[in-house]
């Protein structure tokens, strides 16, 4: 299966999804993408150097720390390992996946998504996703 087959086939799960993409942070190439729409494309090449901003920026990694000294947890955690950025028309949905810690699945849905039952079919859809890269 290829990357953009799995991402077109999570798409069909997640409610209201109208575009996802597979990114690797350490390049901030968009490794696979499949939209609906030509706009879509364009966003999501845009996010995919703004992606590693989102889970490694100096910001991020500072509130981690802060967590993980709170929590005396360990350093050798990656991070977060998902984040949901709620704008006026869209949900986009970032998970890191545990196979390669550098590389997050995108999706974009529309507002109007159920987002319990977005993030919960997103999940469900990362496993194959980054089995297909």
């Amino acid at each position: 299966m290829t990357i953009e087959t799995a991402l077109r086939s999570a798409m069909e799960t997640i409610p209201d999804c109208i575009a996802a993409g597979y990114v690797d942070m350490e390049t901030g190439m968009l490794l696979g993408i499949n939209t609906l729409d030509s706009d879509s494309a364009e966003v999501l090449d845009s996010l995919a150097l703004a992606v590693a901003n989102l889970f490694q920026g100096r910001g991020i990694k500072a509130f981690e720390e802060l967590l993980r000294s709170a929590k005396a947890e360990e350093s050798g955690n990656p991070g977060f390992g998902e984040i949901a950025v709620f704008s006026k028309d869209r949900l986009n949905i970032f998970l890191r996946t545990q196979e390669y810690p550098d590389h997050v699945v995108c999706y974009i849905c529309r507002n109007s998504a159920n987002v319990g039952l977005a993030l919960t079919k997103s999940h469900l859809s990362l496993g194959p996703v980054a089995a297909a890269v």
